[in-house]
């Protein structure tokens, strides 16, 4: 058997597993997104009906209210997770002591699994007997609603996001940080530069293919937020707390209508990969190629 042959045949399993398990689901969803497909009836009651899933998202105020939702949770949880992670990330860089103790206790957050954080989000959070409003009680604040609250339902996610994620984003800081030459900084030292000059003109300029990454990533996550809400809010009270990965489920496997929520699932896709497309090319027009770093 030639070298060829032979090649072929160990990366058959894995071409066959990509196709079942990716390809096809992504072209099925993408057929199923152009029919009205109610999971009740029949294979042959799924009439094809062509955009018409499509335009029906541009008139769904419930949509526009969970993509709104999901762009303030993308905002407040980069702002906070992004702020605290680079703060955290530039005091490891530092030595100090217990530095080997605390920096695994941070880390460990990100270890739990989203569903445990949401039921931890809401006993921590809890109304009358919640160790938060407890707390505030005994500084004389008065109890908070919290996640019972459409006022305060969707900062407290966010607040629960940032607790889980926020060490995600100071390990790689973290790790771009330690990989940083040290040349320039030992040559800004000698001219005089202060802290903050080194950190703006040199430390940040450095970062920006990590910052990107990171950012990336992080964007990318919050978009398929979904345990957490389900678990805390289940996108409540009312629709306060309903992202457009919450959505889709709900009317998917709530009210039946695969073929509505398989399209609002490619809509999102296509945004993402917009989304992505634009990013990583201001980031080259801004000579910060990943490469060259």
């Amino acid at each position: 058997m030639r070298r060829k042959q032979i090649a072929v045949l160990l990366v058959l399993p894995t071409i066959i597993i990509l196709v079942a398990t990716v390809i096809f689901p992504l072209i099925y969803s993408l057929n199923v997104s152009f029919r009205d497909y109610d999971i009740r009836l029949r294979l042959e009651k799924y009439p094809f009906v062509g955009l018409g899933n499509y335009a029906r998202m541009f008139k769904d105020s419930r949509l526009f209210n969970s993509l709104v939702n999901t762009v303030f949770m993308i905002i407040g949880e980069l702002s906070l997770q992004f702020t605290i992670g680079l703060g955290l990330a530039l005091l490891f860089t530092q030595e100090f002591k217990g530095k080997k103790t605390i920096l695994p206790l941070i880390i460990l957050p990100m270890m739990v699994t989203p569903v445990v954080v949401g039921y931890m989000g809401r006993l921590i959070f809890e109304t009358r007997s919640g160790p938060i409003n407890y707390l505030l009680n005994t500084v004389g604040i008065e109890s908070l609603r919290w996640h019972t609250s459409s006022k305060t339902a969707l900062f407290t996610v966010i607040l629960i996001d940032t607790w889980q994620w926020t060490p995600f984003v100071m390990i790689i800081l973290l790790a771009g940080l330690l990989a940083l030459p040290q040349e320039p900084f030992e040559s800004a030292k000698v001219d005089g530069a202060s802290g903050w000059q080194i950190f703006r003109y040199l430390t940040l300029p450095l970062l920006k293919p990590v910052i990107a990454v990171v950012l990336i990533m992080r964007t990318l996550d919050i978009f398929r937020v979904f345990d957490v809400l389900y678990v805390l809010t289940m996108g409540g009270p009312g629709t306060s707390t309903e992202n457009i990965n919450l959505y889709s489920y709900l009317c998917g496997f709530r009210y039946f209508n695969i073929g509505y929520a398989s399209s609002i699932a490619w809509f999102l896709a296509i945004i993402l990969s917009i989304g992505i497309t634009i990013f990583f090319k201001l980031i080259k027009e801004g000579g910060y190629e990943l490469e060259e770093n």
